[in-house]
């Protein structure tokens, strides 16, 4: 029979499964047409979810690793705070403390990334809500994340992008609206042509923006299966069994390969 403890635990896995899916799921099909921008803020409220809530499995695990088997207290466990970067830096000197070899580490895109999950988790999910009564000290969420995929955007090869635009050109060309203008979902005024050509290079980045994602959380796929494997030994040592389930079983897409990633238009599990 499982114990209350490990019963939290699986629940918290499905909850932060669940909503690292749902957010890249979101984000692979968000665009800037006026059907799809919406998943730009479920995607960012998905992710700032999975994303704190992982962390905190992993730093709940390291207490009872470093304190007797023993849970943080409800005081402890809010000490970690709301703050994605600063839940990332605490776990991020843990493969050393456990002597793994693969580093938790950003690069430049994914550090724009996780700063713009953690000004959404602050305070930017209300910014439309704040913005209208006048009260709004945080930015644009959605600003923040064009930035993201801008950054994809001229990742991509110089050919493809140059293809795209000529695929515009032809298409604003045969439907008459070369001098139209469209707001765009930042609210600047584009031509048809930035506009119909954005959308299509937003499509193809964002595969790699979810890349980039998975590459974020690859490394705690094997955080999490030392955490365990060694909270199992410790717990052996005391006998007791069925204290923690194995938490990196929820998460097997944090190890999907690039091609396969960069192929999938839905994250969902089985597919």
């Amino acid at each position: 029979m499982f114990t209350r403890n490990y019963r939290l635990l699986t629940q918290e896995g499905h909850l932060t499964r669940s909503s690292l899916l749902a957010g890249l799921n979101s984000i692979r099909s968000a665009n800037i047409g006026e059907n799809h921008r919406g998943l730009f803020y479920s995607g960012l409220f998905d992710l700032a979810t999975g994303f704190e809530r992982l962390m905190k499995i992993v730093l709940i695990l390291d207490h009872q690793q470093k304190n007797n088997l023993t849970n943080p207290t409800d005081t402890e466990l809010r000490s970690f705070g709301h703050n994605i970067k600063n839940l990332f830096e605490r776990c991020s000197v843990l493969p050393l403390e456990n002597g793994i070899q693969q580093k938790l580490s950003l690069n430049d895109k994914q550090t724009k990334i996780v700063s713009t999950l953690t000004e959404f988790a602050k305070g930017s999910r209300y910014y439309n809500l704040n913005v209208l009564t006048s009260h709004s000290k945080n930015d644009d969420p959605i600003c923040l994340w064009l930035s993201v995929i801008d950054d994809h955007i001229w990742s991509l090869r110089s050919d493809v992008r140059t293809k795209l635009h000529k695929e515009a050109v032809q298409v604003i060309d045969h439907s008459g609206m070369a001098n139209n203008w469209q707001q765009n979902v930042d609210g600047e005024w584009v031509t048809m042509l930035e506009f119909y050509y954005l959308m299509s290079v937003t499509e193809k980045a964002n595969p790699h923006v979810v890349w980039s994602i998975i590459e974020i959380l690859r490394p705690f796929y094997g955080l999490l299966r030392h955490q365990c494997y060694e909270l199992h030994k410790l717990y052996a040592l005391h006998g007791k069994k069925d204290e923690i389930p194995f938490m990196h079983e929820f998460f097997p897409f944090f190890l999907i390969p690039k091609s396969s990633a960069l192929r999938k238009k839905q994250w969902k599990l089985g597919k």
